[in-house]
This record gives C-alpha cells, sequence and structure tokens, in this order.
C-alpha cells in the first residue's frame, strides 16, 4: 500500500458545519419540548400579592375508618363436641409431635443449609 494512503488518526474527517449547525437546532428543539412538557400549567407568580391561591384541602386519616365489628361466637357446647369428633386433645397433640412430612422435590425439609447432621 502506498504510503500516501495512510492517513494518521488525527486526519479523521469531522462533520460538516452544516450536519454540526442542524445537530444543534435538534437539541434545542427536543430540549424546548421537554421544559414544556414538565411545566405544565402556568402558575402564578408566588412574588404577586394578587396571585389567586387554591383552596386547601383536607382529607382525615379516619375518613376510611372501618370500626372493629364483634363476631358471632359460637356454642361451646358445640366447640367441644367438634374437637371430640376429631379425636380429642390427644389428636392435636399427636399432630404437632409429627415429624414434618418430606419436601415432594426431595429437598430436606428447614432451614436451607441445614441437615441433620448439621442439627446436633
Amino acid at each position: 500500500m502506498p504510503v500516501s494512503r495512510i492517513r494518521p488518526p488525527s486526519a479523521t474527517r469531522l462533520p460538516s458545519r452544516s450536519a454540526l449547525a442542524a445537530l444543534v437546532v435538534a437539541v434545542v428543539q427536543a430540549l424546548a419540548v421537554a421544559q414544556a412538557a414538565e411545566s405544565g400549567p402556568a402558575r402564578p407568580d408566588p412574588l404577586e400579592a394578587a396571585a389567586g391561591v387554591p383552596d386547601a384541602q383536607y382529607r382525615s386519616a379516619f375518613a376510611g375508618y372501618r370500626g372493629l365489628a364483634d363476631e358471632p361466637v359460637g356454642s361451646w357446647e358445640a366447640a367441644n363436641e367438634a374437637v371430640e369428633r376429631a379425636g380429642g386433645w390427644k389428636a392435636y397433640a399427636r399432630e404437632a409431635a409429627e415429624p414434618e412430612a418430606p419436601a415432594a422435590n426431595g429437598a430436606a425439609a428447614g432451614p436451607a443449609g441445614h441437615t441433620r447432621r448439621n442439627r446436633q
């Protein structure tokens, strides 16, 4: 390759003036559109004494409050009969004493990283 065709990095072509001017115009227009979108409706000047002020609005923190309602309580006799049908207090104690069933995917039950060896 002839030496005249090799260009040093500093000799790269810059964009033309018209391209730079078009880029500047596009950026200025984009900034103007963004500023107009942010400003929204015109606000009154806070230093103007005669400027209108919107009415203050108050909403109580208790506006949506619902009071606690009493739930109907069933008969204690019916509750005792339901426990008896389930097997009495011994059935509940037996259920609490049973070890947890293994997970369906074979993972160890309990916190992650804890196995039976680690629980000693």
